[in-house]
């Protein structure tokens, strides 16, 4: 049988043979067949693992990943709705990690050692403290 065993998959990947194995279990890999109880794999196992591989660097569990990685190979009719949700959960991640750099920064640039004893600080957090505080209310509020 012409492929690649799993420790050739392994190397072209550079992902663990229970890696390998696990995502088998999973249904997002699948062995073209077994010679002497080894598994093989097509070629097109290399690229299908690389995009398994960037979906989870975007973040995608691997249940999601399984939604859109279909165990017979290509993708699932829906990925891009999908693939939507979790970019806007990115860009939602991505504007609270802005808001922490800020506020590191600001933090950091305070002119006293002790942040209690810095006005601009405590501008910074009465400001938030209301921010809160709206949020809050507007969670809580029930319709009349």
């Amino acid at each position: 049988m012409a492929g690649l065993s799993i420790s050739e998959l392994r190397a072209r990947t550079g992902l663990a043979a229970s890696a390998l194995r696990f995502y088998e279990r999973k249904g997002l890999l699948r062995a073209s067949g077994r010679v002497g109880g080894k598994r093989f794999y097509d070629e097109g196992a290399v690229e299908r693992v690389a995009f398994i591989d960037l979906l989870k660097l975007a973040g995608f569990t691997l249940s999601e990943i399984a939604a859109i990685v279909p165990p017979t190979g290509g993708t699932a009719p829906g990925w891009r709705a999908i693939a939507m949700a979790k970019l806007r959960q990115l860009d939602d991640r991505v504007r609270e990690i802005e808001r922490a750099r800020t506020a590191l920064r600001n933090m950091l640039g305070a002119p006293h050692d002790r942040l209690d004893e810095c006005p601009e600080h405590l501008r910074i957090l009465r400001a938030h403290a209301e921010e809160l505080a709206t949020a809050a209310s507007s969670t809580t509020r029930r319709p009349t």
